[in-house]
């Protein structure tokens, strides 16, 4: 998890497919591992980073609110605005897919329930792959019944990155 934090907020530039195809434990060591197959690539402003920094400390704070006004300040819109429902779905993609989240249901319900109530208009293009890649690392760790808040693995490395810059938050 960490690793792919220092990737999007440290570097600006991930891997967006961490499958397990793609992430090699080395012999010679039990605390490195080996990362392939960058044909997933994101590069990420430093201004983007920083936005998407707060939003990630808000989530893992789980504070609605301001998730909300982070994300409507970084250009995502909804037909209805109904923050609750972006909420929900804001920490289903970036943070954690427990019942409080997704009420109970499937990965596919959840999608279809989140597209009926408050239907995506507009998102930061960059966002896309960083929602991707939080969410392929949790589900990995669901393989092995680890259930992971993508938020709170990624805090540190974000508030390092709003402090490095004097963003106070």
């Amino acid at each position: 998890m960490t690793i792919h934090a220092e990737q999007v907020f440290s570097d600006g530039l991930f891997n967006a497919d961490p499958h397990p195809g793609n992430v090699l434990l080395l012999k010679d060591t039990s605390r490195l591992v080996g990362l392939t197959d960058f044909g997933q690539v994101k590069e990420l402003s430093i201004d983007f980073r920083i936005q998407l920094a707060k939003l990630m400390v808000a989530l893992a704070r789980r504070d609605q609110e301001e998730v909300i006004r982070l994300d409507k300040e970084m250009g995502s819109r909804t037909r209805h605005s109904k923050p609750d429902v972006r909420y929900k779905v804001l920490s289903f993609w970036l943070d954690r897919d427990t019942d409080d989240v997704t009420g109970g249901r499937s990965f596919h319900d959840f999608l279809a329930w989140a597209e009926a109530e408050d239907p995506l208009r507009d998102m930061p293009q960059e966002l896309h792959l960083v929602m991707r890649c939080s969410c392929m690392i949790r589900n990995l760790a669901l393989t092995f019944g680890i259930r992971l808040s993508t938020a709170e693995y990624w805090r540190p490395v974000a508030q390092a990155l709003l402090q490095k810059h004097g963003v106070a938050y």
